[in-house]
């Protein structure tokens, strides 16, 4: 595998895990704009915590995909789940 295929594998793992990102964060606050006394009923609360979570593990992924296309653009380290 080439340079240029990491750096376009590595790219479109990051363009995936920001719309994912992107989507769980406006899931979360479609949610928490559903709730219009601002206290919510039991499952309300549920769905609250179970959007923050996602959004949460989205974000996480969006995190860690840019720092292995970082790592590889700025240091040449290749990830270990790419073949070589």
């Amino acid at each position: 595998m080439n340079r240029e295929e990491v750096a376009r594998i590595l790219r479109d793992d990051v363009e995936r895990a920001k719309a994912v990102s992107e989507t769980a964060s406006a899931e979360f606050e479609a949610i928490l704009n559903d709730i219009p006394s601002s206290i919510p009923h039991p499952d309300g609360a549920l769905r609250i915590r179970n959007a923050s979570i996602e959004s949460a593990a989205a974000r996480t992924h969006f995190m860690h995909a840019i720092k292995r296309q970082a790592a590889f653009l700025v240091h040449g380290t290749l990830p270990e789940d790419l073949p070589e």
